[in-house]
């Protein structure tokens, strides 16, 4: 979080980078007149010019936890399946108990 606890807009974090990038005023400065930390500043820098290269690059904006969502529908698949497989055997092996004779 920024020094002054504030928490800044999408609009807000580009305005900044976009005013350090235009007017040449020094990182100090910037961080100074919004009250940010310069590794607060760093970080939506770099988010702003790698969003920036993939807008030049012709790249659709895809979310950051798609292939989070995928795995975890991976992962949902894979229990479905073993979940099926145990009652199947849970099933199985319960009838096969029931005709045990333990006299």
């Amino acid at each position: 979080m920024n020094m002054a606890g504030k928490i800044y807009t999408v609009e807000e974090k580009y305005n900044v980078v976009y005013e350090s990038l235009s007017t040449g005023q020094t990182i100090s400065e910037i961080c100074r007149k919004y009250a940010i930390s310069p590794s607060t500043f760093q970080i939506w820098k770099e988010q702003f010019l790698t969003d920036a290269r993939s807008g030049l690059e012709g790249k659709s904006k895809k979310s950051p936890y798609e292939k989070e969502v995928a795995d975890l529908k991976a992962t949902i698949a894979d229990l479905a399946i073993a979940n099926d497989a145990l009652k199947k055997f849970n099933k199985g092996g319960k009838d096969d108990r029931d005709k045990r004779n333990y006299s």
